[in-house]
């Protein structure tokens, strides 16, 4: 259904025909004057022309209203001057009326005129209703336009009651909307109140964060994280506040105000942070009722917060507490506990930071000492060869060399130079200027792995000077012992020869016995002492190899043959497995035979009686190999690797072993006379239990090395 306001106006337009049909039927029933019809058409002129204008010009409705209102006033006393209250006036009247209707939204006021018109006939004291049975026209038109005024008055107090009606709802809802206004205002100075209150927060946890964050000092990070906690949750508000932190299992604890019963209360609620894992936040009727929380009631406490300090390298692990107390009720809010929560996370970082600021500082401390406290040298470069980090003894070195114009510093830098090339470690000796000044260093140089991808070379500097010159000293030492030794072994073993072969007169078999053992003991001396004069000459390079063109086999059936005796008083068999020719090769005979020698007779002290040794050979590429293999009671293997070594006496168990020790030479020697010959030798196997296979290689073609040489086709 249609609301009655657009019914009512639907009706009213309905009806509007009607009065303009009623106003010309008067004008033809009245037959007025052609005056009065001229004034009549010029007032029905300037009411359409203002029509006209209205709509043309609807912001002007207030000024076309004055005229209109100024035109009606003119025409009605005009009408009362020239037609003497003719009812003309009615025209007039029902005119203004519906020019009245139709300008009702802008001004009611011009309804008055049609509404006060009608009555002047009555002021004419002219009867309005007939006396007799006639019926006049002009008393009909009288009486029309005395309703037509009370229409417009009656029409007059419905508009007004209506736009009474509509000010009133108008204006409740302009109360309505005013005080939903109020409230948002409202809404909004709280929430512009809170957000003040959250900014001026912010920012003061931001200056305390920058003021933590300046220092690396963690006694400051401490005392500044107390004072930036009052200054953030306001002073007033709190009474004392604790930083609690754990180391192993007990607690310190860092006061703001070290009063009695502080250090209970913290340690309260230090531990159940810190089991729980989440904030605490309680007031005073929690602090009252729990027994937990006797020791906060014992010091007149009733509201406190406290939250987790999480170390940021130990995920889920709280490292301490962060509480805060007050004597005043209810003063700590959820709002405090998150601001509290995230000031906890970036004191802890600044914690940690000075905790690793602290370490780092005592590791570079012990790192210095350790540098400078080390009696080798130390110095790193980097990829462009300048010195990045020394040590006191590096220096000591420099400086030692430059002042006899060494060349110290060169050989290093080329040193640090070859390992950029090579990205390997390097051990190297190096001499530094001659005679009286020489140093003598062995350098230990390897790559590291920088932080942005840098790459530096560590070099260090050991001073072997000392020990070169007591190597020195022990092979000029060990050379005059066996020269010493070596002539009257020598003269010992000629005078048993002679007496051994009864020149001096018949011997019987006790003395040939007891001669036979002490000539053996001899030449087992004499052969220590080549020994020994050949390790000292090697590791002097004064030891000379006789190279010949000769063929592997020969000297290995030679040097079996010299053996097998010796082998058979053990019981132990002696053979040789060999291809049917092998290409002849420049070698030191004598050489390769005492290494097979030494071989053989360490292969026989480890073998059991019954055992056998195997000694072969074979054409590999471009090397001879040598085997020579024995089913003895093998190598334990953590002596394998220091077989090889100098004055290293292998222990296999066997008693023979241990009755026979020997100088340990044997193996050393024969790896430098294997590796004179720019051969290797090795240990290819070895099974405790079941034998040991000690192989050794000769290029066709050496190189020889460290050795003086001569060579004889």
């Amino acid at each position: 259904m249609r609301p009655n306001s657009e019914r009512l106006q639907t009706i009213i337009r309905r009806l509007l025909p009607l009065p303009a049909l009623g106003l010309v039927w008067t004008l033809t029933q009245l037959k007025p004057e052609p005056l009065i019809w001229g004034g009549l058409l010029v007032y029905a002129s300037v009411n359409i022309g203002l029509l006209f204008f209205l709509r043309r010009f609807p912001n002007k409705g207030h000024q076309l209203l004055t005229g209109a209102g100024l035109s009606d006033l003119v025409a009605i006393v005009w009408c009362l001057i020239v037609a003497d209250l003719s009812p003309a006036i009615i025209a007039i009247q029902g005119i203004s009326a519906l020019r009245a209707w139709r300008y009702r939204f802008i001004s009611h006021w011009l309804a008055l005129i049609p509404a006060l018109s009608g009555f002047i006939p009555v002021l004419d004291q002219a009867p309005l209703f007939p006396t007799t049975a006639s019926f006049q026209v002009g008393q009909l038109v009288e009486l029309g336009g005395l309703s037509l005024s009370i229409v417009v008055i009656i029409t007059l107090i419905m508009l007004g009651d209506r736009r009474n009606q509509a000010a009133r709802e108008w204006r409740a809802r302009y109360d309505n909307v005013r005080r939903e206004q109020k409230e948002q205002v409202a809404s909004l100075e709280a929430s512009n109140n809170d957000l003040r209150d959250r900014l001026r927060r912010m920012e003061a946890l931001g200056e305390s964060l920058r003021a933590i964050n300046s220092s690396l000092s963690l006694d400051d990070v401490l005392r500044q994280i107390l004072d930036s906690l009052t200054n953030m949750l306001g002073v007033q508000r709190i009474d004392n506040a604790a930083l609690t932190l754990i180391h192993g299992t007990e607690l310190e604890h860092r006061l703001l105000r070290d009063n009695p019963n502080a250090s209970e209360w913290a340690t309260t609620l230090g531990h159940a942070v810190m089991n729980s894992g989440r904030a605490i936040l309680l007031d005073n009727y929690e602090i009252g009722q729990r027994p937990e929380w006797n020791t906060l009631a014992r010091a007149h406490i009733s509201a406190a917060l406290s939250v987790p300090l999480f170390d940021p390298d130990q995920e889920g692990a709280a490292r301490g507490a962060l509480s805060v107390v007050s004597r005043q009720k209810e003063v700590f809010s959820p709002a405090e506990e998150r601001y509290l929560t995230s000031f906890s996370i970036q004191a802890m970082i600044a914690i940690r930071n000075a905790e690793l600021h602290v370490q780092l500082q005592r590791q570079q401390a012990m790192l210095s000492a350790v540098l400078n406290d080390m009696a080798d040298g130390l110095i790193i470069y980097d990829e462009q060869g300048l010195p990045y980090l020394d040590n006191a003894s590096a220096r000591q070195a420099l400086a030692r060399s430059a002042a006899h114009n060494g060349t110290l510093a060169t050989k290093l830098a080329e040193i640090a130079a070859s390992l950029y090339q090579e990205a390997h470690t390097i051990s190297r000796e190096v001499a530094d200027n001659d005679g009286e000044h020489a140093r003598y260093y062995r350098i230990h140089g390897s790559l590291v792995n920088a932080p942005l991808d840098t790459r530096l070379a560590v070099l260090v500097l050991h001073d072997i000077t000392d020990q070169i010159a007591q190597e020195q000293q022990r092979r000029e030492f060990i050379a005059k012992v066996a020269h010493e030794l070596n002539n009257p072994i020598h003269t010992l073993i000629g005078f048993l020869e002679i007496v051994f072969n009864e020149k001096l007169g018949p011997l019987n078999d006790q003395q040939i016995e007891f001669l036979r053992e002490a000539s053996h003991s001899a030449r087992k001396l004499n052969r220590r002492i080549k020994e020994l004069i050949d390790f000292n000459r090697s590791e002097s390079g004064q030891l000379r190899l006789n190279l010949t063109r000769a063929n592997v086999i020969d000297v290995i059936i030679s040097t079996c043959s010299q053996q097998r005796h010796q082998v058979k008083e053990r019981e132990i068999g002696l053979e040789y497995n060999l291809p049917p020719e092998l290409p002849d090769i420049f070698i030191d005979e004598e050489r390769i035979g005492q290494v097979l020698t030494n071989l053989i007779e360490n292969a026989a002290k480890a073998t059991p009686p019954g055992g056998r040794i195997t000694v072969s050979a074979e054409l590999r590429e471009q090397s001879i190999y040598v085997h020579v293999t024995d089913t003895g009671s093998g190598i334990p293997p953590e002596q394998i690797e220091r077989v090889f070594k100098p004055f290293y006496r292998l222990d296999n168990g066997r008693p023979s072993s241990r009755s026979h020790p020997g100088l340990g030479l044997g193996l050393a020697i024969c790896k430098q006379f294997v590796e004179a010959h720019n051969g290797t030798i090795w240990i290819e196997y070895s099974e405790p239990g079941k034998g040991t296979r000690f192989s050794f290689s000769l290029p066709l073609q050496p190189e020889t090395k460290s050795m003086t040489q001569d060579t004889t086709v």
